[in-house]
Parts: C-alpha cells; structure tokens; sequence
C-alpha cells in the first residue's frame, strides 16, 4: 500500500493509467464517452437514458438509476443537462446544473460531467473521497451542494496540479493529457488500497 504526495504521484500517472485501460470499465467508459461528448455538441442537452447508462457503467450503486428514472421527468432532465453543457466554462455552474437532477448526486454527477467534457471534468466518487487526505480535499458532505461544489472544485485543481506535472505524452489525439484521463490513473492508483496524502 502506497501513500504518495500529488508530486509523487504525477510521476507514475502514465503506468496507472495503462493499469486503468485494462480494467473491465474502461471500454464501456470509452464508449460512453464518445456518444455523450458527441451528443453534447450535437443535441446540447442528454435524456434520462443516457443518465441510465451512466449509472450501469458506475455499477448503479444503491439503484441509483431507477431512483433517477423514477422522480425525473425527461423534461427536467433535458433543461438541466443542458444548463449544465451551456455553462461548462464554469465548473462550479455545471455542476449545480446537474446536481438539480434528483437523486443524481455528486459521483453521478462528476461522471456525467466527465462523459460530456473528458478535456476538462472528472469523476469524484467515495472511493477517492476517502483515499485523499483531508489535508488536500477536505470533508464533503452529501446533500449540500455548497459542500459538494467546493470540494469538486478543489479535486478539480488536484487534478490540474497533477497534470501539470506530467511531462509523458498523453493518450489523446495531439499527445495530450485530458482531466478525465489523470483522474482515471488516479482511481487505478486508489482502487489497488493506495492513498493521496
């Protein structure tokens, strides 16, 4: 069990990420995120469909796609996505936009950002909340969403930070490194019991 600081960690980004391509999540994110960053551009809003597939590729914990399916209208999932997509220069906007889908919380609601913008966004579920010290992403507390915002905000700039530090061509076209791909190492390197001091 390893437990490294971000500079530490930026140095093995690019084994843990290969570890994460070879994952069972890792074609059906590729697949998600292809039709949904496309869907974004060409529709500018996504369905409570797309939000189902979501929640089947995060495992659906706790029924959290039927809960979505249930208390949503696809109207409201329509307007909200697309306040959402409209405001993606503004992380901490988006997000608000997406968490107004109910039932549709923090990790669903990273990784719905995730699928629809890979260049910029990624995914925060528990498992990372709880392998980062509180020294670098303090508590969040679920059902607020001042709380979730600012912690998004902050995993967001981990993210960055540790970007920046990464000097290894990237895996996207142009040799680049996207949010989304840094977060991805990340969660590889958290699954295998590591943790972020």
């Amino acid at each position: 069990m390893a437990r490294l600081i971000v500079a530490e960690f930026a140095k093995h980004v690019p084994e843990w990420y290969e570890k994460y391509t070879q994952s069972e999540y890792f074609q059906q994110y590729t697949k998600l995120e292809r039709e949904l960053s496309q869907k974004a551009i060409s529709t500018g809003y996504l369905e409570k469909v797309d939000l189902a597939h979501i929640a089947d590729w995060g495992g659906n914990q706790r029924g959290v796609k039927q809960r979505m399916l249930r208390t949503n209208t696809e109207k409201w999932v329509r307007e909200a996505s697309s306040q959402a997509i409209s405001m993606l220069g503004s992380p901490a906007d988006a997000l608000k936009a997406i968490l107004s889908i109910k039932q549709w919380g923090l990790s669903y609601g990273s990784k719905t950002l995730r699928c629809i913008c890979p260049q910029n966004y990624v995914a925060l579920d528990q498992k990372l909340r709880k392998a980062i010290s509180k020294d670098v992403l303090p508590a969040i507390y679920d059902g607020n969403v001042g709380s979730m915002v600012q912690g998004y905000l902050k995993f967001l700039n981990i993210c960055r930070n540790i970007g920046q530090q990464v000097h290894t061509p990237g895996p996207r076209p142009g040799k680049v490194w996207f949010l989304a791909d840094i977060e991805m190492a990340l969660f590889q390197f958290v699954w295998e019991h590591n943790s972020l001091l």
